[in-house]
């Protein structure tokens, strides 16, 4: 298992490995043992640069996937709505982004959570939208789709890789009732600063949604220091968990402007069956309540309880590491690459310089046609699109990985 003081060595070692001369020379071979350390958790061959695409799981979580599995094939109940992995994987995300864990429920996927979100607002004919062209590709196709259905959108441009706060502001108006981003965004790497957006959104009566996937377990989110009133994010990414389970917080104290859409057994505090005649006699759907908290209203049925038990264990380690230390141990990686390539054969930086995220984005023209068989030969994964790269190192990485990806980019 990586260690908190693991990725504090790695991190400080990195940082160090920069300045050159002696002190490199001195502290390399400890570098080298940290970085090694990390690797050694999870079982990719090659270079591995592209966590944001899907973030490789560990031997640990393996393993806790493996158990999961074992106990479902030999013992039936188990596994059952009364013992799961549920509560331990919330327990452990609350505490990543700072809430309490009733205010998360869980769902498939971050997707289905903002369309959750938007049917919960009723956002649609004088309740609007205001979005970004850095937000998730999918999510701006799902709010094309709301405007054709009469929801008032806008979509504010992005100005020197960036989404500018005055632009946003400028977008709201009087019938604005969401504010939807990506907290990092995937296809440049920008960062937005989240609790300036609530406050500029907040003021104008709007509510803000965020897409952190890219954000939670890479870098630092609180979101209850930035305000934000929905914020959802899957397990297969930065969470370094498996598919089919994501987390969507909502503010407690927004739940009185939301609308229940969906009903499910989740949703249900109590219910008095009334099968045997020894029951007590009620209504012919029995009596029952609904729970008014995130759950009663977005959790419906059967969570993916094997992708949860990844996750409980993932986020752990997460917690356990730090995100401090991870965003550290990262950031010179990130940045000797900036360094090394902006400007070289034609690679322009997308993301911004003062955007610390965990997210690196290159314009080349042709970049898929011109680097995928040579990454292919070498064994090096990073994310290639027609005309861009992007990168996006984790804990497993090391300065080493780097000066193998800048040789293959540089032939």
């Amino acid at each position: 298992m990586i260690t908190r003081r693991d990725l504090i060595t790695t991190a400080g070692l990195a940082s160090a490995s920069l300045l050159g001369g002696a002190r490199l020379q001195a502290q390399a071979p400890a570098k080298a043992a940290a970085a090694a350390a990390a690797a050694r958790e999870f079982g990719f061959e090659g270079v591995y640069l592209d966590a944001a695409f899907v973030h490789p799981i560990s031997r640990q979580v393996r393993d806790c996937g493996a158990a999961y599995f074992r106990d479902r094939f030999t013992q039936p109940h188990a596994i059952s709505p009364f013992s799961n992995p549920r509560n331990g994987a919330v327990e452990q995300f609350a505490r990543l982004i700072n809430c309490a864990p009733q205010d998360v429920a869980v769902v498939p996927s971050t997707l289905v959570a903002e369309n959750l979100v938007n049917a919960a607002l009723q956002t649609g004919r004088g309740a609007g939208v205001v979005t970004d062209a850095l937000h998730y590709d999918a999510s701006l196709v799902l709010y094309a789709e709301r405007r054709r259905q009469g929801t008032p959108l806008k979509v504010v441009q992005v100005r020197d890789n960036r989404v500018d706060l005055a632009d946003i502001r400028d977008a709201l108006t009087p019938e604005t009732r969401l504010v939807a981003l990506s907290l990092v965004s995937s296809a440049t790497g920008f960062v937005h600063n989240l609790a300036e957006v609530c406050n500029v959104a907040h003021q104008a009566g709007a509510l803000v949604y965020a897409d952190i996937i890219q954000a939670a377990g890479a870098i630092p989110v609180d979101v209850a220091a930035s305000g934000v009133d929905f914020a959802a994010c899957g397990t297969y990414k930065w969470l370094m968990a498996d598919f089919g389970a994501a987390f969507l917080y909502v503010r407690r104290d927004r739940l009185e402007r939301l609308r229940r859409t969906e009903i499910g057994w989740r949703q249900i505090r109590g219910l008095t069956q009334h099968i045997s005649p020894f029951d007590p006699v009620v209504a012919d759907a029995g009596e029952y309540e609904l729970r008014n908290d995130a759950v009663g209203l977005f959790e419906v049925g059967t969570p993916a309880w094997g992708a949860l038990a990844t996750a409980q264990a993932s986020i752990g380690s997460i917690n356990e590491m730090g995100v401090e230390p991870i965003a550290r141990q990262r950031e010179p990686l990130l940045s000797e690459l900036r360094a090394r390539l902006s400007g070289n054969a034609g690679f322009v930086a997308l993301t911004p310089q003062d955007s610390h995220g965990p997210i690196l984005v290159f314009g080349v023209k042709d970049a898929q046609m011109r680097f995928r068989d040579r990454l292919l030969a070498n064994r090096v994964q990073v994310s290639l699109y027609p005309n861009s790269v992007r990168i996006s190192p984790s804990i497993y990485n090391s300065r080493e990985d780097i000066e193998q990806l800048i040789r293959v980019l540089s032939l």
